[in-house]
């Protein structure tokens, strides 16, 4: 039975490497994956890589995680084992089999470059005729492997072999399978070149790796391009998600010196708000984020010819148009927040009410469950206005109110940190935060709109690679 059972997943697996198509995922960096019934439970696998955010050039510690818990109590699962097959581009970079007494498995991985080899070094014991690796005195299990050092998607495949109790032994037909795509972003450094003066750029792809960087001062230009097949069907049942990230310095102020930006694909133009300018999180730096979501990639789609292999991106200066947010999403954990006022035109010194509605970006679908949350004005200066903690959006909506001392443009930044699932457990694994500005009065005139001062034109920032919850199907 033992070796039937090995046979079987090592044969299953090698097929499916060679029958899966080239798959194109979302680019985050964790996971909640579907659910499979064990008996009268429902089996879950959270998985997440650590940092937050891992690129090509990161120099710290990389971790993956593992915890297996029962999808309707929370509750993890003791006694695991399970088989870990990761591949890039249908290259298999690690297979192994793992067993964890308390149901949670962190590797740290040190990325190598020699593409056909791996080490683990870790405790082994014999398990169906193989070996097996458990950690010793709950450290992580070593492992050096040509996996998250470039950038890319990762797919990593997941059956489990046991449940509760080393010997019970799941059938090789019974085995739940999970199946999961992470992300490592791509960075690449460039020179902007503008009357005689060099200004050192960064692209960080979420999605794959870039190419064709260009800057076309005469047009105040840049674009770039990314492989990408446009065959809409491979996508259909499936979430997608592209975020680029340009990163320009401020001294460059002939390019960032405006809050607002337009920006194509494929000639397809990209919708204002899925532009958003950045210049605080990083000292000196303007981040440019580029979010395109499934409906915005399907409906470049519909026009682009399945003959074209790439996305073509185009990003200049726009003249400054700064708008109340009715729409702002989170950096992490794919949430669309919708935004309403009451009364319609906000004015300064009067009460007015903040009307949030949560909703999942992925599926379009407003969420039912409790949100707990913060949200957090500040005024134009960096002064923080309103700060509120420990909000909940009940059933997925809330007001708040704010009054707000003088007219201007202010920003309000929104942390989600977990949601309420069903049995008032708390959900951590998809929390973020979403920016987006509030002018008072509504029409002021955009000639107020001071050059990148702090808080002017952050609608939102998303970063994808996010870790976040997301239906797969299973293999």
């Amino acid at each position: 039975m033992r070796i039937f059972f090995l046979i079987f997943v090592l044969v299953s697996f090698s097929v499916v490497i060679y029958i899966i198509p080239q798959v194109y995922g979302d680019g985050f960096t964790q996971e909640t994956l579907p659910a499979a019934s064990v008996g009268n439970r429902t089996v879950s696998l959270f998985i997440k890589i650590n940092l937050p955010i891992i690129t090509s050039d990161s120099n710290q510690d990389r971790y993956l995680l593992f915890r297996w818990f029962d999808a309707n109590t929370n509750q993890t699962i003791p006694h695991t084992t399970f088989l870990v097959f990761v591949t890039k581009h249908n290259q298999l970079l690690v297979q192994s089999l793992f067993h964890t007494h308390t149901g949670i498995l962190k590797l740290k991985i040190t990325p190598s470059n020699d593409i056909k080899k791996w080490s683990i070094n870790g405790t082994r014991e014999p398990f169906l005729d193989g070996t097996m690796y458990l950690p010793q005195d709950n450290r992580p299990i070593d492992i050096t492997a040509p996996m998250l050092g470039e950038g890319g998607l990762y797919h990593i495949y997941v059956l489990l072999v046991t449940i509760d109790s080393d010997s019970n032994l799941f059938a090789p037909q019974l085995a739940p399978k999970f199946d999961s795509f992470l992300s490592v972003g791509d960075v690449s450094n460039h020179d902007m070149i503008y009357h005689n003066d060099t200004y050192n750029t960064t692209l960080v792809s979420y999605y794959d790796k870039t190419g064709n960087f260009d800057f076309d001062q005469s047009k105040m230009q840049v674009s770039w391009s990314m492989p990408f097949d446009w065959n809409s069907t491979r996508f259909q049942n499936m979430p997608i998600f592209v975020h680029e990230e340009l990163r320009v310095p401020k001294s460059f102020k002939e390019f960032g010196g405006t809050p607002t930006f337009l920006g194509t694909v494929n000639g397809d133009p990209i919708p204002d708000a899925k532009i958003i300018a950045d210049p605080y999180s990083i000292n000196d730096i303007l981040v440019l984020h580029l979010l395109l979501n499934k409906d915005d990639i399907e409906n470049i789609a519909r026009v682009t010819p399945l003959k074209v292999n790439t996305m073509n991106f185009t990003v200049t200066p726009a003249i400054p148009d700064i708008k109340t947010s009715s729409t702002v999403y989170t950096d992490f954990g794919g949430w669309e927040i919708n935004l309403g006022w009451n009364p319609g035109k906000i004015l300064a010194n009067s009460q007015n009410e903040i009307k949030l509605s949560f909703s999942d970006i992925f599926t379009g679908r407003r969420v039912l469950d409790d949100v707990n949350y913060d949200m957090k004005i500040l005024d134009n200066s960096g002064n923080t206005i309103l700060s509120k903690t420990g909000l909940v959006a009940r059933n997925g909506t809330d007001i708040i109110p704010a009054n707000l001392p003088a007219n201007g443009i202010y920003n309000m930044q929104i942390t989600v940190k977990s949601t309420m699932v069903s049995n008032s457990l708390p959900d951590v694994s998809r929390s973020g935060v979403a920016r987006g500005n509030l002018v008072i009065p509504s029409d002021i005139s955009q000639s107020s709109v001071p050059e990148l001062g702090p808080l002017v034109g952050i609608t939102i920032v998303i970063s994808m690679i996010f870790c976040i919850t997301i239906s797969r199907k299973s293999l």
